[in-house]
Protein backbone atom coordinates (compact mmCIF):
# COMPACT_ATOMS: atom_id res chain seq x y z
CA UNK A 1 0.00 0.00 0.00
CA UNK A 2 1.08 3.79 -0.72
CA UNK A 3 2.60 5.84 2.26
CA UNK A 4 -0.29 8.10 1.47
CA UNK A 5 -2.37 5.69 2.25
CA UNK A 6 -1.34 4.27 5.22
CA UNK A 7 -0.97 7.83 6.57
CA UNK A 8 -4.34 9.17 5.49
CA UNK A 9 -5.78 6.26 7.42
CA UNK A 10 -3.71 6.95 10.39
CA UNK A 11 -4.72 10.10 10.54
CA UNK A 12 -8.39 9.64 10.08
CA UNK A 13 -8.39 6.93 12.79
CA UNK A 14 -6.38 8.74 15.58
CA UNK A 15 -8.93 11.73 14.92
CA UNK A 16 -11.83 13.14 17.08
CA UNK A 17 -14.99 13.13 15.91
CA UNK A 18 -16.72 15.67 17.89
CA UNK A 19 -20.58 17.13 17.50
CA UNK A 20 -21.27 20.10 15.13
CA UNK A 21 -23.89 21.66 17.03
CA UNK A 22 -21.45 25.42 17.85
CA UNK A 23 -18.46 24.00 16.37
CA UNK A 24 -16.85 25.78 13.74
CA UNK A 25 -14.03 23.21 12.96
CA UNK A 26 -15.12 19.21 13.48
CA UNK A 27 -11.42 17.20 12.54
CA UNK A 28 -8.21 18.01 11.57
CA UNK A 29 -6.56 15.35 9.60
CA UNK A 30 -2.89 15.29 8.75
CA UNK A 31 -2.10 13.95 5.10
CA UNK A 32 1.01 12.87 3.38
CA UNK A 33 2.51 13.03 -0.22
CA UNK A 34 5.18 9.97 0.33
CA UNK A 35 8.55 10.85 1.79
CA UNK A 36 11.61 11.72 1.09
CA UNK A 37 15.46 12.06 2.20
CA UNK A 38 17.32 14.96 2.69
CA UNK A 39 20.50 15.96 3.84
CA UNK A 40 21.09 16.00 7.73
CA UNK A 41 22.85 19.06 7.12
CA UNK A 42 19.46 20.61 5.58
CA UNK A 43 17.06 19.54 8.12
CA UNK A 44 19.59 20.50 11.15
CA UNK A 45 21.78 22.88 9.78
CA UNK A 46 25.30 23.41 8.89
CA UNK A 47 28.23 25.83 8.74
CA UNK A 48 28.69 24.94 5.74
CA UNK A 49 27.66 27.53 2.72
CA UNK A 50 24.15 25.66 1.38
CA UNK A 51 25.48 24.74 -2.02
CA UNK A 52 28.75 22.90 -0.48
CA UNK A 53 26.94 20.47 1.84
CA UNK A 54 24.15 20.14 -1.60
CA UNK A 55 26.99 18.95 -3.18
CA UNK A 56 29.35 17.09 -1.08
CA UNK A 57 27.14 15.69 1.95
CA UNK A 58 26.92 12.05 2.51
CA UNK A 59 24.13 12.05 5.74
CA UNK A 60 20.41 11.43 4.38
CA UNK A 61 17.90 11.79 7.10
CA UNK A 62 14.17 11.03 6.17
CA UNK A 63 11.47 14.42 5.48
CA UNK A 64 7.43 13.80 5.60
CA UNK A 65 5.91 15.22 3.22
CA UNK A 66 2.93 16.50 4.61
CA UNK A 67 -0.17 19.03 4.58
CA UNK A 68 -3.69 18.92 6.65
CA UNK A 69 -7.25 18.86 5.50
CA UNK A 70 -9.84 21.24 8.30
CA UNK A 71 -12.98 20.05 8.08
CA UNK A 72 -14.53 23.61 9.07
CA UNK A 73 -18.20 24.22 8.84
CA UNK A 74 -18.16 26.12 5.99
CA UNK A 75 -16.72 23.03 3.92
CA UNK A 76 -13.13 21.42 4.25
CA UNK A 77 -9.98 23.66 3.88
CA UNK A 78 -6.87 22.76 2.97
CA UNK A 79 -3.35 24.21 4.50
CA UNK A 80 -1.14 23.20 1.52
CA UNK A 81 -1.28 21.04 -1.42
CA UNK A 82 1.12 18.48 -1.08
CA UNK A 83 4.12 17.39 -4.04
CA UNK A 84 3.12 16.25 -7.32
CA UNK A 85 4.32 13.12 -7.95
CA UNK A 86 5.23 14.35 -11.69
CA UNK A 87 8.61 15.13 -9.96
CA UNK A 88 9.37 11.82 -10.44
CA UNK A 89 8.03 10.49 -13.08
CA UNK A 90 8.18 13.70 -15.38
CA UNK A 91 12.22 14.34 -16.49
CA UNK A 92 11.16 17.66 -17.83
CA UNK A 93 9.20 18.78 -14.67
CA UNK A 94 11.87 21.38 -14.03
CA UNK A 95 12.79 23.28 -17.00
CA UNK A 96 16.18 24.35 -16.04
CA UNK A 97 18.69 22.04 -16.15
CA UNK A 98 20.69 23.28 -13.34
CA UNK A 99 17.12 22.97 -11.27
CA UNK A 100 17.25 18.82 -12.20
CA UNK A 101 21.31 18.69 -11.41
CA UNK A 102 20.36 20.19 -8.04
CA UNK A 103 17.67 18.13 -7.38
CA UNK A 104 18.46 14.65 -7.13
CA UNK A 105 21.74 15.80 -4.95
CA UNK A 106 19.32 17.95 -2.36
CA UNK A 107 16.29 14.99 -2.03
CA UNK A 108 16.01 11.09 -2.65
CA UNK A 109 12.05 10.47 -3.49
CA UNK A 110 9.82 8.47 -2.57
CA UNK A 111 6.72 9.04 -3.88
CA UNK A 112 4.01 6.97 -6.20
CA UNK A 113 0.65 8.57 -8.55
CA UNK A 114 -1.10 7.06 -5.61
CA UNK A 115 0.37 9.82 -3.13
CA UNK A 116 -1.34 12.81 -5.23
CA UNK A 117 -3.97 14.80 -3.69
CA UNK A 118 -6.73 14.01 -5.50
CA UNK A 119 -6.38 10.07 -4.73
CA UNK A 120 -5.79 10.72 -0.92
CA UNK A 121 -8.66 12.70 -0.73
CA UNK A 122 -10.53 10.18 -2.32
CA UNK A 123 -9.10 6.93 -0.34
CA UNK A 124 -10.83 9.93 2.78
CA UNK A 125 -14.60 9.36 0.52
CA UNK A 126 -13.95 13.27 -0.15
CA UNK A 127 -14.42 14.84 -3.58
CA UNK A 128 -12.16 17.21 -4.15
CA UNK A 129 -14.37 19.30 -5.67
CA UNK A 130 -15.85 20.01 -2.50
CA UNK A 131 -12.50 21.83 -1.44
CA UNK A 132 -13.34 25.51 -0.59
CA UNK A 133 -10.06 27.01 0.37
CA UNK A 134 -6.60 26.18 0.46
CA UNK A 135 -4.07 28.16 2.71
CA UNK A 136 -0.37 28.02 1.20
CA UNK A 137 2.30 28.23 3.94
CA UNK A 138 4.60 29.21 0.88
CA UNK A 139 5.41 29.01 -2.76
CA UNK A 140 7.75 25.93 -2.74
CA UNK A 141 6.96 22.90 -4.95
CA UNK A 142 6.17 20.78 -2.46
CA UNK A 143 3.95 22.68 -0.96
CA UNK A 144 1.68 23.59 -4.04
CA UNK A 145 1.36 20.49 -6.20
CA UNK A 146 -1.59 19.53 -5.43
CA UNK A 147 -3.54 23.11 -7.41
CA UNK A 148 -4.46 21.70 -10.33
CA UNK A 149 -6.72 19.47 -8.46
CA UNK A 150 -8.58 22.01 -7.06
CA UNK A 151 -9.33 24.60 -9.71
CA UNK A 152 -12.83 25.79 -8.19
CA UNK A 153 -10.80 26.89 -5.15
CA UNK A 154 -9.65 29.91 -3.49
CA UNK A 155 -6.08 29.66 -3.28
CA UNK A 156 -4.64 31.96 -0.39
CA UNK A 157 -0.73 33.24 -0.39
CA UNK A 158 0.56 36.27 1.80
CA UNK A 159 1.36 39.10 -0.74
CA UNK A 160 4.75 39.11 0.47
CA UNK A 161 5.38 35.17 -1.30
CA UNK A 162 3.37 36.39 -4.33
CA UNK A 163 5.39 39.31 -5.38
CA UNK A 164 8.22 36.64 -5.83
CA UNK A 165 6.94 35.40 -8.87
CA UNK A 166 7.73 38.88 -10.93
CA UNK A 167 11.65 39.10 -9.30
CA UNK A 168 13.94 37.33 -11.94
CA UNK A 169 14.67 33.67 -11.63
CA UNK A 170 12.49 32.78 -8.69
CA UNK A 171 13.37 29.09 -9.64
CA UNK A 172 16.49 29.33 -8.13
CA UNK A 173 14.79 29.70 -4.73
CA UNK A 174 12.91 26.30 -5.77
CA UNK A 175 9.68 28.68 -6.75
CA UNK A 176 8.44 27.06 -10.08
CA UNK A 177 6.05 29.57 -11.62
CA UNK A 178 5.09 27.28 -14.89
CA UNK A 179 3.40 24.88 -11.73
CA UNK A 180 1.99 27.63 -9.96
CA UNK A 181 0.48 29.81 -12.44
CA UNK A 182 -1.13 27.36 -14.25
CA UNK A 183 -4.77 28.02 -16.00
CA UNK A 184 -7.80 27.92 -13.85
CA UNK A 185 -5.64 28.42 -10.83
CA UNK A 186 -7.89 31.27 -8.45
CA UNK A 187 -5.38 32.58 -6.30
CA UNK A 188 -5.81 35.00 -3.97
CA UNK A 189 -2.47 37.01 -2.52
CA UNK A 190 -3.88 38.24 1.13
CA UNK A 191 -2.79 41.48 2.92
CA UNK A 192 -2.68 40.70 6.77
CA UNK A 193 -4.69 43.51 8.66
CA UNK A 194 -3.71 45.42 11.88
CA UNK A 195 -4.75 43.08 14.82
CA UNK A 196 -5.87 45.40 18.32
CA UNK A 197 -5.25 42.31 20.03
CA UNK A 198 -2.36 42.20 22.60
CA UNK A 199 -1.62 38.08 21.05
CA UNK A 200 -0.59 39.50 17.85
CA UNK A 201 1.21 42.34 18.96
CA UNK A 202 4.52 40.47 17.47
CA UNK A 203 3.11 40.12 13.95
CA UNK A 204 2.73 42.62 11.22
CA UNK A 205 -1.21 41.90 11.26
CA UNK A 206 -3.30 38.98 10.64
CA UNK A 207 -5.83 37.51 8.32
CA UNK A 208 -9.02 35.50 9.18
CA UNK A 209 -9.84 32.58 6.96
CA UNK A 210 -13.28 32.17 7.74
CA UNK A 211 -14.22 34.99 9.78
CA UNK A 212 -14.81 33.68 12.86
CA UNK A 213 -11.83 33.31 14.23
CA UNK A 214 -11.00 29.99 14.27
CA UNK A 215 -8.11 30.04 11.48
CA UNK A 216 -6.23 33.13 11.70
CA UNK A 217 -2.90 33.80 9.06
CA UNK A 218 0.61 35.35 10.62
CA UNK A 219 3.46 36.21 8.35
CA UNK A 220 6.10 34.26 9.71
CA UNK A 221 8.84 35.29 7.11
CA UNK A 222 12.27 33.23 7.20
CA UNK A 223 12.32 30.05 5.30
CA UNK A 224 10.94 32.41 2.41
CA UNK A 225 9.78 36.43 2.66
CA UNK A 226 6.14 35.44 2.38
CA UNK A 227 5.98 32.19 4.86
CA UNK A 228 2.84 32.63 6.90
CA UNK A 229 1.49 30.17 9.42
CA UNK A 230 -2.27 29.51 10.86
CA UNK A 231 -3.38 29.27 14.20
CA UNK A 232 -5.98 27.02 14.80
CA UNK A 233 -8.65 27.83 18.00
CA UNK A 234 -11.48 25.64 18.97
CA UNK A 235 -13.35 25.26 22.16
CA UNK A 236 -12.04 22.28 23.78
CA UNK A 237 -8.88 22.00 22.04
CA UNK A 238 -5.36 23.32 22.99
CA UNK A 239 -4.59 25.94 20.55
CA UNK A 240 -2.37 24.92 17.26
CA UNK A 241 0.03 26.40 15.05
CA UNK A 242 0.75 24.97 11.62
CA UNK A 243 4.12 26.34 10.94
CA UNK A 244 5.12 25.18 7.03
CA UNK A 245 8.78 25.18 6.65
CA UNK A 246 9.58 27.57 9.65
CA UNK A 247 11.25 24.61 11.34
CA UNK A 248 11.35 20.97 10.13
CA UNK A 249 10.69 19.72 13.73
CA UNK A 250 8.76 21.35 17.04
CA UNK A 251 11.94 20.73 18.87
CA UNK A 252 14.08 22.68 16.90
CA UNK A 253 12.56 25.63 17.77
CA UNK A 254 12.81 24.75 21.03
CA UNK A 255 16.48 24.40 20.67
CA UNK A 256 16.82 27.25 18.75
CA UNK A 257 18.20 25.70 16.18
CA UNK A 258 17.71 26.74 11.99
CA UNK A 259 17.91 24.77 9.30
CA UNK A 260 20.19 24.54 6.42
CA UNK A 261 18.28 26.97 3.89
CA UNK A 262 16.88 30.15 4.70
CA UNK A 263 17.51 33.60 6.03
CA UNK A 264 18.40 32.92 9.34
CA UNK A 265 18.30 36.58 11.02
CA UNK A 266 14.44 36.76 9.66
CA UNK A 267 14.01 33.05 11.10
CA UNK A 268 15.65 34.12 14.50
CA UNK A 269 12.85 36.71 14.85
CA UNK A 270 10.08 34.13 13.72
CA UNK A 271 11.66 31.98 16.51
CA UNK A 272 11.71 34.31 18.95
CA UNK A 273 7.47 35.35 18.06
CA UNK A 274 6.71 32.12 17.88
CA UNK A 275 8.00 31.36 21.38
CA UNK A 276 6.17 34.24 22.75
CA UNK A 277 2.91 33.16 21.25
CA UNK A 278 3.71 30.28 23.18
CA UNK A 279 3.92 31.79 26.47
CA UNK A 280 0.36 33.68 25.81
CA UNK A 281 -1.33 30.93 24.76
CA UNK A 282 -0.32 27.66 27.25
CA UNK A 283 -0.56 24.67 25.79
CA UNK A 284 0.17 26.12 21.98
CA UNK A 285 1.25 23.04 19.87
CA UNK A 286 3.20 24.01 16.83
CA UNK A 287 3.32 21.49 14.22
CA UNK A 288 5.73 21.98 11.39
CA UNK A 289 4.82 20.02 7.81
CA UNK A 290 7.96 17.88 7.81
CA UNK A 291 8.01 16.55 11.21
CA UNK A 292 7.23 12.72 11.62
CA UNK A 293 5.09 13.92 14.54
CA UNK A 294 2.70 16.04 13.05
CA UNK A 295 -0.10 13.67 13.49
CA UNK A 296 0.74 12.23 16.91
CA UNK A 297 0.60 16.05 18.04
CA UNK A 298 -2.57 16.48 15.91
CA UNK A 299 -4.29 14.04 17.57
CA UNK A 300 -3.30 15.00 21.18
CA UNK A 301 -4.35 18.53 20.63
CA UNK A 302 -7.90 17.84 19.72
CA UNK A 303 -8.11 15.24 22.26
CA UNK A 304 -11.81 16.06 23.57
CA UNK A 305 -12.46 15.86 27.83
CA UNK A 306 -15.69 15.98 28.92
CA UNK A 307 -18.01 15.93 25.32
CA UNK A 308 -19.84 13.18 23.63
Amino acid sequence: MAAAAVFCKMAESQQNEISSVGVAIRSIRVLSSGWAEQHKEHRYGSWKPRLLWALTSRSWVKLPINYFLIDHRDGPILFDTGIDPAIVTNPGYISQWIGRFLLQRIFRWHITEEDRLDHCLKRLSIDPKNIKTAVISHLHFDHVGGISHIPQADILVSEQEWVQLSEPRPEREWILREHIKIPGAKWRPIRFQPSFDPLFADFEGTFDVAGDGSMLLLPTPGHTPGSLSMLIRQDGWKPILLVGDVTYEAQLLERNQFPGTGDVVALRKTYNKIRRLCKSLPGLVVVPSHDFGANDSIANAIRMTGRV
